[in-house]
């Protein structure tokens, strides 16, 4: 079973996203970007969805595509999806610019997170359809 991480600062999207995929996925979350960086070195997952909209990435110079890029760098087969309420077209650019892999717009409904995995994980009913 292949394993996603979420760090998603809203509670909300983020249990709505836990509760679409966890009956086909092991599926976590991550507390913060240093939690995150730790549970991608030690649990190996296929995919990473990522809050564009993270507190965390206010200061120090942080940002969404500097996470990226760093999580890109190390993990090249590691997928990363953003999410993001900010529907900016140069936002989303820059996002696969840096090596994003897909962006998520909020507000999104559950079939729309099973869509963006499908993408890199098909069902076994579209495998044997």
């Amino acid at each position: 079973m292949n394993r996603i991480i979420i760090l998603n600062e809203e509670l909300e999207s983020q249990m709505r996203m836990y509760l679409a995929l966890c009956d086909r996925y092991r599926v976590e979350i991550a507390e913060d970007e240093a939690n995150l960086m730790r549970m991608i070195r030690r649990k190996n997952p296929k995919l990473v969805f990522i809050d564009a909209d993270y507190s965390g990435f206010n200061g120090n110079g942080k940002t969404i595509f500097k996470t990226i890029e760093k999580i890109k760098k190390k993990y090249r087969d590691l997928k990363v999806i953003a999410i993001t309420g900010n529907h900016d077209r140069r936002m989303l650019e820059r996002v696969r610019e840096v090596g994003g892999d897909g962006v998520l717009l909020r507000p999104f409904h559950e079939d729309e997170v099973i869509e963006s995995v499908d993408r890199f994980f098909p069902s076994l009913d579209s495998v044997l359809s």
